[in-house]
């Protein structure tokens, strides 16, 4: 079951727009570089019992680290929740626009994508599981550094842009249609807010879109060729910290390749525009306690607390 939690943790760096794929043990990083993927366990001395009555919980982070700040330091300006149901093979996705105003444990309120600058994936672990109540098992950081040269080295990502996307500020210029993409307008698609009517809602919708078409990508080019399994793996092998052995990223991938996209669930946390001051903030609303304990019951969200889509009404 191990096998098929890191699976998905891996197919998590697309969320932040990174690379599809894990490695093994990594070789030693040189003091002016930093990884581009780090994955561990969300609380240091426990390790999950992870059988098929449990649902397994990833939060994935996407650092904006910039060059002279460490990755674990940057803004994490991609928060997901990755939700795993192994009894029924179900996978809920819930992201958190980077402007939640929230309480940050021991640092007052601010903005929940300023906890990792203050006190590193740990404190944004912490973050997260008091807003929600949900106790992860892992975690899986990622940067943007990557993004261009990874999805180039797997020939591009095929996306249905669902609509007409051009932001002067991400670089996103799409039409809408299914599009295979290069990196940097993959980069471009998962950074888009201002070409979206809901903002961040939107934005963050969209990084589920990206996971999504790599999971979708990666299914059917395996059908077609089963080396390319290998071009996946192999666009993940630079500057990523993880101490899993080779046998089990292979096995890692295949138990991916048995995830169905139909089966998984894309949300992102309603709220409303606010402000602190002069800061613009996201004021996440009172009523999603309803959707945190239903996803942490069974890692699975009821129709009737899944949240609409912020993108429904975009054109």
């Amino acid at each position: 079951m191990r096998r098929a939690v890191l699976a998905l943790a891996a197919l998590t760096l697309w969320v932040a727009g990174t690379v599809a794929g894990s490695i093994g043990p990594s070789a030693p990083t040189p003091a002016s570089a930093q990884p581009m993927l780090v994955i561990g366990k969300a609380h240091a001395g426990y390790t999950p019992q992870l059988t098929s009555d449990k649902p397994i919980f990833i939060l994935a982070l996407g650092s904006d680290a910039r060059p002279g700040t460490p990755i674990d330091h940057g803004l994490s300006d991609s928060i997901h929740i990755i939700a795993i149901n192994l009894d029924k093979h179900r996978v809920s996705i819930l992201g958190f626009p980077r402007d939640s105003y929230v309480p940050i444990p021991g640092h007052g309120s601010n903005k929940i994508n300023a906890a990792m600058p203050q006190g590193g994936p740990q404190l944004t672990i912490q973050t997260v599981e008091s807003l929600t109540g949900i106790r992860f098992d892992y975690y899986v950081l990622t940067s943007f550094v990557g993004v261009e040269q990874a999805v180039d080295d797997i020939g591009g990502l095929t996306i249905d842009v669902p609509f007409p996307m051009f932001d002067s500020y991400s670089h996103a210029n799409f039409d809408p249609g299914v599009q295979t993409l290069r990196g940097h307008d993959v980069l471009a698609f998962a950074r888009d807010r201002h070409s979206i009517a809901s903002g961040d809602f939107g934005r963050s919708e969209d990084q589920g879109r990206v996971l999504l078409a790599a999971l979708t990508q990666l299914r059917k080019q395996y059908a077609r060729d089963p080396s390319v399994l290998f071009d996946f793996i192999g666009a993940g092998l630079r500057n990523i910290q993880t101490d899993l052995s080779t046998q089990e990223v292979l096995d890692f991938a295949f138990t991916a390749l048995s995830i169905n996209p139909k089966h998984v669930q894309n949300m992102v946390a309603p709220g409303s525009i606010g402000h602190v001051g002069t800061m613009s903030t996201v004021n996440l609303l009172s009523s999603n306690s309803s959707i945190y304990r239903d996803l942490a019951d069974d890692g699975i969200v009821s129709k009737k607390n899944a949240p609409p889509s912020p993108t429904a009404n975009q054109h």
